[in-house]
């Protein structure tokens, strides 16, 4: 990772659940099993959620078929590097956070059928191992 990519976010909001062990990739693996391929976007040990549901890959009428019947916003990541990336530069410890790119990351599909193109923040909660539970493109007012 170069050094511009610790200037592409800034986090907008922190709550850390537990600030005693330093979890993610970097860190000393505290999960079950091999330590997951924290560098490859595709790892469902530590991306699972957002692969299945907030992927680029996924169709549109996917995400919006969900938000209609969740009546809640659905985000979509444009590129999967910048979830490996979220990753890398949100807090290391178990927690839930948003962040802000300083670059669009994603869209966001409303119940109402609207959709909010190039989005910055992202939505994002880390497992007690340090694997990602959640992360989502949000419009952040």
């Amino acid at each position: 990772m170069s050094s511009d990519d610790l200037e592409t976010i800034e986090i907008v909001e922190a709550d850390i659940i537990d600030s005693t062990v330093e979890v993610g990739s970097g860190c000393i693996w505290r999960g079950s099993g091999k330590e997951p391929q924290w560098d490859n976007p595709k790892s469902t040990k530590v991306y699972d959620h957002i692969i299945r549901h907030h992927g680029s890959k996924l169709k549109s009428s996917n995400l919006q078929g969900r938000s209609a019947s969740k009546n809640q916003d659905q985000g979509q990541w444009l590129n999967e590097q910048d979830w490996v990336i979220a990753e890398k530069l949100i807090p290391k410890y178990y927690g839930q956070y948003i962040i802000k790119f300083k670059r669009p990351i994603g869209r966001v599909y409303h119940p109402d059928g609207i959709i909010t193109e190039n989005v910055y923040c992202v939505q994002i909660g880390r497992n007690a191992d340090g694997t990602i539970k959640y992360a989502y493109p949000i419009v952040k007012r």
